[in-house]
């Protein structure tokens, strides 16, 4: 009965108290216990001891924290996230030697399982000071530390219009006149976790405390919790580097000039650059040794300090010697405040000349097993350049086509040379089948750069058809014997059929079966008239 009222009252309280947990219980020992000693049990690491009453209705346990509670023989105490049950108090046995009778009872215990849910909110900024055109890093992680699914997540986190946010990943970006909001929404079963990051960019000097915060249903009611504050400064100093390039497309050999302007924008302090460096690459050539700037083969270099609102040029003659898509990218490495900051750039330059031009003649169709032929003209359509090893490389996917290699040497500007002796054999196929015909051309520069140009023709390989011959005698007879006919037939139906020289068609049957028709005809006509005229007897 007391069970039955403690489940009643647990029930009312979940229902007027809400919690953040669902109630299961475990059970976690059953045993025997008896009136002549105290028993005591090692229970999950806890020491739990027994004792019967004098009037052996009863039962005394000790808990772990040294609390005890009595218990009724037929039912249960709840106390201290267990429930104690003891049945089957009874009378054992009479014990002869002291003259005492032995009573015994059955112990259980559960122990209550706490369902809960929790997430916990871990949200790190990669860099909390960082310069106007810089960006920093937040990771964000989401774990549900609870055994039961959280619901109805929302996890926020309010950016101002002073940064750009780039580079989301997993999570969604919203905006509005005043600021930016990252936003996730979903649920987590217990012991999951989700991840999400983004980047945030200065567009302005700012110092703001930025904070995230989360909200999500334990399985009771929503809840929310927020996430540590990160103090993110802007500073309003920075050092500025403009990268500019005459002509961003150069041919071979052709002149440009990359131009990088450094200019101190902070109005209150100087600046000392400790490293300006940048580093050609191979391919370009330094035209003229540059002002102001110390050159080391491919590495120019500088440092010194620029005063509030001091600009220094530097302008590098370049030329290049390989056809390339170089990027130049110098950085810079300052002291400002005694803080220690860097500035990185980067510009393109395409290096460009005509290349090989391919010509090609490949049959569009073939039949099966014929032979086909592939010719190919190779043009240098420079006027300056020579292009030198040049091979011509031709594959396909047609089964056992063998690879072939054409040796074409060198080509001077504006020539051009052909290959027409280039031959192979069509694969055998069923119906028609398209196959792919691969030409590389592989050479090169005059600086030893290898290029390399390619072309696909595509061939289409038709199987040969069976050619059938007309019948022209249908009847096996010869044009002699048809206009000789023999006297007599001396060759019954039955030995024709043995002899198996017959060739039937429904033509050959045409004018017999007339015949017969008209014979069937004339004996009807015949009989009839027979019939309609008898013959008078005298």
């Amino acid at each position: 009965m007391q069970k039955e009222v403690f489940i009643y009252i647990t029930l009312l309280l979940l229902i007027i108290i809400p919690s953040a947990y669902a109630v299961d219980e475990k059970e976690i020992y059953s045993g025997t216990i008896y009136s002549n000693q105290i028993s005591t049990v090692n229970i999950t690491n806890e020491i739990f001891s027994f004792s019967l009453s004098s009037a052996h209705d009863k039962v005394v346990i000790t808990l772990p924290t040294n609390s005890y509670v009595v218990v009724k023989n037929g039912s249960c105490e709840t106390t201290e996230n267990y429930e104690l049950c003891v049945t089957n108090s009874e009378f054992w046995y009479h014990n002869t030697t002291l003259d005492d009778d032995i009573y015994k009872a059955s112990i259980k215990i559960y122990s209550f399982l706490l369902e809960t849910t929790e997430i916990e909110l871990t949200r790190t900024v990669e860099t909390t000071e960082f310069l106007i055109g810089e960006q920093t890093k937040i990771m964000v992680t989401l774990k549900n530390t609870g055994n039961v699914e959280a619901t109805n997540i929302i996890y926020s986190d309010p950016i101002p219009n002073s940064f750009a946010i780039t580079q989301i990943s997993d999570c969604v970006a919203y905006a509005n006149s005043t600021h930016k909001t990252i936003k996730w929404y979903g649920s987590l079963n217990g012991g999951i976790e989700k991840r999400c990051s983004y980047k945030i960019k200065a567009l302005q000097n700012i110092t703001f405390k930025s904070q995230a915060s989360i909200s999500y249903n334990n399985g009771v009611k929503q809840v929310q919790s927020n996430s540590k504050i990160s103090t993110i400064t802007v500073p309003d100093y920075q050092l500025n580097m403009i990268l500019t390039l005459d002509k961003n497309e150069v041919k071979l050999n052709q002149e440009t000039n990359l131009n990088i302007n450094l200019t101190n924008i902070n109005n209150n302090n100087s600046i000392t650059i400790t490293t300006f460096k940048i580093i050609i690459p191979e391919g370009l050539d330094i035209s003229a040794p540059p002002k102001y700037l110390i050159q080391d083969y491919k590495e120019l270099s500088w440092k010194g300090s620029l005063d509030k609102g001091e600009t220094k040029l530097f302008n590098i003659k370049l030329k290049s010697r390989y056809i390339e898509n170089y990027t130049l990218k110098p950085r810079a490495s300052f002291i400002i405040n005694n803080i220690r900051k860097e500035v990185e750039k980067s510009i393109s330059l395409n290096s460009y000349e005509k290349t090989l031009s391919i010509n090609s003649m490949v049959d569009k169709e073939v039949l099966s097993s014929e032979k086909s032929h592939i010719s190919v003209e190779i043009k240098n359509p420079s006027q300056t350049y020579s292009f030198n090893d040049i091979d011509i490389v031709i594959e396909s996917d047609m089964p056992n086509f063998i690879k072939i290699t054409e040796k074409i040497g060198n080509l001077k500007p504006l020539e051009s040379k052909k290959i027409e002796d280039i031959y192979f054999t069509a694969p055998e196929v069923v119906d028609k089948k398209n196959y792919s015909i691969n030409l590389r051309i592989i050479y090169k520069s005059e600086y030893n750069q290898i290029l390399e140009a390619n072309q696909e023709k595509i061939l289409t390989v038709i199987g040969k058809k069976e050619v059938v011959s007309p019948v022209i005698n249908e009847t096996s007879i010869t044009k002699k014997e048809a206009d000789n006919p023999p006297a007599k037939l001396n060759i019954s139906l039955k030995e024709l059929f043995k002899s198996g020289k017959y060739n039937f068609s429904i033509r050959s049957l045409i004018i017999p079966l007339g015949i017969f028709f008209i014979f069937v005809l004339l004996s009807a006509l015949f009989m009839g008239y027979k019939r309609g005229h008898p013959r008078r007897s005298y």
